[in-house]
């Protein structure tokens, strides 16, 4: 998907900014996916950057455990006249539904008791594997998941670990101090 430079962002205090990971998972995500897409979920949704580019293509849920990123992202799809749905989260805790399309733009970095935006845990994989054990739950048959690892993160532990699924590399970009990746994950049949 192409990044839209006509859709506004206001960053509201407490909510992770759109940065090099946002855009590199928006760029991910194929345009043949979002043509057969009935509804999309976006995991972490932020400013909602990722949900307002998804929303163009299919009905979105939104959603975010940081009441104020809920509240961010309303404010901007009213911003944008766009429609989407928003609820506040913790992983799948509000959400009870299917997808053909989840996004994720997890906390990824290996650090702990930091700001809950990008504090991965223990190897920057703690939040993705309890995202992981129950994300095929919301997948409609042959849904997917995009989602954004970095070179800082476990991403190989991550990969071992759920072998429900297949992971395949997307896209990199280096940086210089990591290199951010674009995965797409589907259940194994």
């Amino acid at each position: 998907m192409h990044i839209d430079d006509s859709i506004k962002i206001t960053i509201f205090d407490s909510v992770y900014e759109p940065a090099e990971d946002s855009y590199l998972l928006i760029e991910a995500i194929d345009l043949k996916d979002l043509k057969n897409c009935k509804k999309a979920l976006d995991m972490g949704c932020g400013t909602g950057i990722i949900a307002l580019h998804l929303a163009k293509y299919c009905p979105v849920v939104a959603a975010d455990v940081n009441e104020m990123a809920v509240k961010n992202t309303m404010h901007n799809a009213k911003l944008n006249g766009i429609e989407l749905e928003v609820r506040k989260s913790d992983l799948f805790s509000s959400i009870n539904e299917k997808f053909d399309i989840i996004t994720f733009n997890p906390p990824y970095l290996p650090t702990e008791g930091e700001d809950i935006a990008w504090d991965g845990g223990k190897g920057g994989i703690d939040v993705m594997n309890k995202f992981f054990e129950d994300a095929w739950k919301y997948l409609n048959r042959d849904g997917k998941i995009y989602f954004i690892a970095s070179s800082l993160s476990n991403i190989e532990e991550l990969i071992e670990r759920h072998g429900r699924y297949e992971f395949k590399k997307l896209k990199e970009k280096a940086y210089f101090f990591e290199k951010l990746y674009a995965y797409v994950a589907k259940p194994v049949p």
